[in-house]
């Protein structure tokens, strides 16, 4: 991190050249220009003084003489750091035996420091100087000070070892070209690490030094990808992008690794390099990004932390995240085509009338998937033994927590007289129990909820759409615990009574507890028990009128979900009011069109680049094309010339959208889960090929 102050006059920005190149990448450029100027201090707060000398460790980000970033550690009884005023901090303490500190610390040195406190899980980071120095303490000038993300990290208790009071003394050294079997060991059980970056541009302002930060993760989030190189996800955090934008500009890192059982110390200096767009990356939950570190020199020192920690708890933010097991099975799969695996029902949960909650988990006794608040999950159901296998997806209505999915499903009645009632819905209300056993797929879906922004959010749901709306307000509260600034929600649920009304209590929960949080219940059939004020708030339907009313004039991000005339009118409404299509998201529960020119997902590069334009026409409409990779599906292109097909899932799923192929042929970004008719193709996730020998035929649809 860095920066030349804090912000004082207009125009001015705590965040140098590399980051900010990443915050607008990531699209959060805006939102931590604000938040910055508020959080980044050229002091120590009280509380963070206060925070330092209860310590008994910190971590220094410092350069060798190659220039090269290395991660230290320095150790001592709680109080061996002190701040004699907000603007210094003294270390009473000195680096353990073979330290690259010992060699690196020289007065007026750009230092970066984390004091981290792992049972609470606070964590506070600055940037400062190195003012003066001896065998017995070290006084830094601060320049930044800020506080950080509690993600990602572990609890645990510490104990005080006798070395405490012996630091420098001779330890056994291992200097490393490369990885032994010592060194791969402690990196391959490991579920943090520290990592020291450095940047290198405007020598002489604040923002020209040395950084350091923690990564944490499940045991093994680090890969040995061999010898030389590992690779580590980044995931989301604070969002400062302080290391990435370090690395971004000065392509190298230095890591601190800690093995808490025999206290040995791993450090490495490496060459660094961010990937965005690899497979790999695509595949892993929850991560941003890549980080792939060569291994230039290391060292092992053995028995050297003064301190031994006992195990707590894992992080619950690691829930939302993947692992390289998983990121393996799922390019094997995208290769295979798709795979089921096997669930179990562990709990059924009445929550109305007409919804109930299942909850499944992997009979393998793996973690499940993890999926983004709104997706759904694909299943294949035998209502009748031996009556042929049905396919269906039903929304995961809770946040990501790694152990299990809920599927809250509503019982569908018969349309009208004499036809049939939903035949999957009633399935699972009157057979599927504890115990009951299906296949499902991966989470899939596009409808979900933004994270890289803190745009308010108004969310809007009728009955059973209520379902992706949960798993958001959780994720949504569960970001809010994180030192992440909370973003203003607006809650409006639409249901015609008390005893249709899922998930009542459970979000009222979510109000006491979540103070950006606003909620309206609307009732258009309010029963003899349903009290105005208490089980709802108004009578009647959601509409523009209803937003007019209660949202104060502000730029939000809309999400809409239920009955296609719910979300007519409401997408109507906002239109006319200036909203743009951008900034509003909805899924239709059943077959439904595009309220609008949807903005079409351009088709991976690295597989796809390769593919030519491919003339298409629309049969019955005479319309006449070109598609190209950047104009996303044949869904995507028909409504750009201003069709609107027949779509419900819009991954290859649901078979709404499938359209005779009069002439040519197709391809698909991935395997639908069910293969369509012969001369059936799924316009939503498939794509024209060029017919073999002759470049210019047309791809002809009916449609």
């Amino acid at each position: 991190m860095a920066a030349d102050h804090l912000i004082k006059n207009a125009g001015d920005s705590p965040f140098h050249r590399g980051e900010r190149e990443i915050q607008s990448r990531l699209g959060v450029r805006e939102q931590m220009e604000h938040q910055g100027s508020r959080f980044i201090r050229d002091h120590l707060p009280e509380q963070h003084r206060e925070f330092y000398r209860g310590l008994p460790f910190v971590l220094i980000g410092t350069v060798d003489e190659k220039g090269r970033p290395w991660a230290s550690i320095l150790f001592g009884r709680p109080g061996f750091a002190d701040s004699p005023d907000a603007r210094t901090l003294t270390l009473a303490s000195r680096p353990v035996f073979g330290d690259p500190l010992n060699d690196n610390l020289v007065a007026g040195l750009r230092a970066g420091l984390l004091g981290i406190e792992y049972h609470s899980r606070r964590r506070n980071r600055l940037n400062a100087r190195v003012a003066a120095f001896d065998d017995k303490v070290i006084q830094l000038d601060i320049d930044q000070a800020f506080g950080n993300c509690p993600r990602y990290i572990q609890t645990r208790d510490y104990e005080l070892l006798p070395g405490i009071d012996l630091l420098g003394e001779n330890k056994p050294v291992q200097r490393l070209g490369s990885l032994n079997s010592q060194a791969r060991a402690i990196i391959e059980k490991a579920d943090h690490f520290y990592i020291a970056s450095y940047y290198s541009e405007d020598e002489g302002k604040v923002s020209h030094g040395a950084d350091v930060s923690h990564r944490g993760g499940k045991p093994g989030f680090v890969r040995v990808d061999d010898d030389n190189r590992l690779t580590f996800p980044d995931f989301n955090g604070n969002l400062h992008y302080n290391t990435l934008g370090n690395i971004s500009l000065n392509p190298r890192a230095g890591l601190l690794f800690m093995d808490f059982d025999s206290g040995d110390l791993l450090y490495l200096t490496c060459g660094a390099e961010i990937i965005w767009d690899a497979e790999e990356r695509q595949a892993f939950t929850g991560a941003e990004s890549l980080v792939r570190l060569t291994i230039d020199a290391g060292l092992i020192v053995e028995g050297a932390a003064p301190i031994r920690w006992s195990n707590g708890e894992q992080s619950p933010m690691l829930t939302e995240t993947g692992s390289w097991q998983e990121v393996e099975e799922k390019i094997a799969a995208r290769k295979q085509g798709n795979v089921y695996r096997e669930y179990a029902v562990t709990r059924v949960e009445p929550e109305s009338s007409n919804i109930t909650s299942f909850y499944l988990q992997p009979q393998s006794g793996e973690r499940v998937p993890c999926h983004k608040p709104g997706q759904f999950l694909p299943i294949e159901i035998e209502p009748v033994a031996g009556g042929g296998k049905l396919q269906r997806t039903y929304t995961i209505s809770n946040a990501p927590n790694g152990r299990e999915y809920r599927l809250s499903i509503k019982r569908e009645p018969a349309p009208g007289p004499g036809l049939p009632a939903g035949v999957a819905s009633n399935f699972f209300h009157d057979q599927v129990k504890v115990g009951s056993n299906f296949r499902a797929m991966s989470p899939r879906g596009k409808f979900t909820l933004d994270e890289s922004t803190n745009r308010p959010v108004v969310m809007l749901s009728a009955g059973v759409g209520i379902t992706p709306m949960l798993g958001m307000l959780e994720q949504l509260a569960s970001d809010s615990d994180s030192c992440r600034e909370p973003r203003a929600i607006w809650f409006l649920h639409g249901v015609r009574n008390g005893s249709e009304h899922a998930f009542a209590s459970k979000v009222r929960d979510l109000e006491k507890t979540l103070s950006c949080l606003q909620t309206r219940f609307v009732y258009s059939q309010p029963g003899a028990d349903d009290t105005l004020g208490i089980d709802y708030d108004q009578a009647g339907h959601i509409d523009v009128d209803l937003l007019r009313r209660e949202l104060p004039f502000d730029d939000y991000d809309f999400y809409m979900c239920g009955p296609t005339p719910f979300m007519q009118s409401l997408y109507t409404g906002l239109k006319n009011l200036n909203v743009p299509d951008e900034r509003i998201h909805y899924e239709f529960f059943g077959p439904g069109a595009a309220f609008q020119t949807s903005k079409p997902v351009a088709l991976p590069e690295d597989k796809y680049a390769e593919l030519s334009p491919v003339p298409v026409r629309f049969d019955r409409s005479g319309i006449e094309t070109t598609w190209d990779p950047g104009k996303g599906s044949l869904l995507d292109l028909a409504e750009s010339e201003g069709l609107q097909p027949d779509y419900s899932c819009r991954s290859g799923i649901c078979q709404t959208c499938a359209t005779r192929v009069v002439d040519g042929e197709v391809g698909y970004a991935e395997p639908p889960m069910v293969d369509p008719e012969p001369g059936m193709a799924l316009l939503c996730c498939s794509h024209p090929l060029n017919k073999l020998n002759d470049d210019n035929s047309p791809l002809v649809l009916d449609l």
